[in-house]
C-alpha cells in the first residue's frame, strides 16, 4: 500500500526531541510516582529501626511497583484503545468506555464483590474481564449491518448505549437483592475507579492483553492512516475495511477489559492521552499508537500520585482527578470538533 499523507506532521528538526522529552518526562514522573502516597519517607529504609525498615521495605519493594507497573499498563492500554476507536469512529472524541465496556464491566464486578464472601479468591476482576469483553461482543454484533460486511457506527452508537443502561439497572438489581450491608459502597468506590488493590498476577494479565492489542494496531497502522481518509478511499487503497474494523475493535476491547478489571472506571485517560499526542506527534498511526502509549501511562501514573498524596494521609479514587482533568478538556474538544 502506498504511504498514506497525514495532515499534522512533527518537523524532522523537533521530532527526536519531542520524543527524548517524552521519555523523560514518563521517567520522571514514574520515579516520583514511586516515593509519593503513604506517609512512609524513603529514608526508612536505612533506619535502624527493624521495624520501620520492614514497613519502608514492603511498600517501596513490593506494594507500591505494583501499584505504579498497573498504572503504567492501564494507561497505556486505555490510550492506545482510544486511538483506535477515534480510528474506527473518525472522531477526536472517541474513548474506550463507547462500547458498553464500562457497564459491562461494572456488571460483572458487582456480580463478583456480591459472592466474594463465599469464595476464596477474588472473584471481581474475573468477572469484571468476561462482563466488558461479553458487552463489546453484543454491541458489535448488533451494530452489524449487511452480513456484517459493513459497521454502522451510529448504529454501534446507539446499541452501546443502550446496552449500558440496560446493564446499569442490572447492576443496580443485584446491588438491591444483595444481602450484604457493605455491597453498594464497594460497587461505588470500584467504579470510582482506584489501583490500589492491584497485584502482580493482574499486571500480568494486564501486560499479556496491552502487547496484544499494542502489536495488532501498530501492525495496521497504515490502514489506521488509510481510514482517515473515509471508508470509500480507504477501500480504493485495498484495504478490507471490515476486516480492520473488527481487527481494532477486539484489540481496542481485549485492553479496555484488562484495564477495567484491574483498576474500575478510570474515564478520560482514552480521551486526553491520544488527543495530546496527536498534537505532538501528527495524526500518522506509526507514531501515534507508541505515543499515545507512553502519554497515557505518564497521564495516569501521574494522576495517581496526585490522588494518593494531595490529601494524606487520605487516597482519593483516581478516577475523581482523571474526570477534574478531562471534563474541561472534553467541553473544549467538543466545541472544536
Amino acid at each position: 500500500m502506498p504511504n498514506i499523507q497525514t495532515t499534522r506532521e512533527p518537523q524532522a528538526r523537533n521530532y527526536w526531541l519531542r520524543w527524548i522529552l517524552l521519555a523523560v518526562l514518563f521517567f520522571l514522573i514514574a520515579a516520583l510516582a514511586l516515593t509519593l502516597g503513604a506517609p512512609v519517607p524513603l529514608s526508612d529504609l536505612w533506619s535502624h529501626d527493624s521495624t520501620r525498615v520492614g514497613v519502608a521495605r514492603a511498600i517501596f519493594g513490593g506494594l507500591r511497583p505494583t501499584r505504579v507497573l498497573a498504572a503504567v499498563l492501564v494507561g497505556a492500554a486505555l490510550s492506545v484503545s482510544g486511538a483506535s476507536l477515534q480510528a474506527v469512529f473518525r472522531n477526536a472524541l472517541a474513548e474506550p468506555y463507547l462500547l458498553g465496556i464500562s457497564a459491562g464491566g461494572a456488571l460483572g464486578a458487582t456480580l463478583g464483590l456480591a459472592f466474594n464472601n463465599t469464595l476464596a479468591f477474588d472473584l471481581a476482576p474475573i468477572l469484571a474481564f468476561i462482563g466488558a469483553l461479553g458487552a463489546t461482543a453484543i454491541v458489535y454484533v448488533l451494530g452489524q449491518k449487511g452480513g456484517g460486511a459493513v459497521l454502522d457506527r451510529s448504529h454501534l452508537l446507539l446499541c452501546g448505549v443502550a446496552l449500558s443502561s440496560f446493564l446499569a439497572a442490572l447492576m443496580a438489581l443485584v446491588v438491591s437483592l444483595s444481602n450484604r450491608a457493605d455491597i453498594a459502597q464497594q460497587v461505588m468506590f470500584w467504579m470510582l475507579g482506584g489501583l490500589g488493590n492491584a497485584t502482580p498476577a493482574q499486571n500480568f494479565v494486564l501486560l499479556f492483553a496491552f502487547a496484544m492489542g499494542f502489536i495488532a494496531l501498530l501492525g495496521s497502522a497504515r490502514d489506521l492512516n488509510a481510514l482517515r481518509l473515509g471508508d470509500g478511499d480507504a477501500r480504493a487503497l485495498g484495504v478490507d475495511v471490515a476486516r480492520v474494523h473488527r481487527r481494532l475493535l477486539v484489540a481496542a476491547a481485549l485492553m479496555s477489559a484488562a484495564a477495567v478489571s484491574t483498576a474500575g472506571l478510570i474515564g478520560f485517560v482514552g480521551l486526553l492521552a491520544p488527543h495530546l499526542m496527536r498534537q505532538v506527534f501528527g495524526d500518522d498511526a506509526r507514531r501515534l499508537v507508541p505515543a499515545a502509549a507512553i502519554g497515557g501511562a505518564t497521564l495516569l501514573v501521574g494522576c495517581d500520585a496526585i490522588a494518593r498524596s494531595i490529601l494524606r494521609p487520605i487516597e482519593i479514587p483516581v478516577g475523581i482527578v482523571t474526570a477534574l482533568l478531562g471534563v474541561p478538556l472534553f467541553l473544549f474538544l467538543a466545541r472544536r470538533v
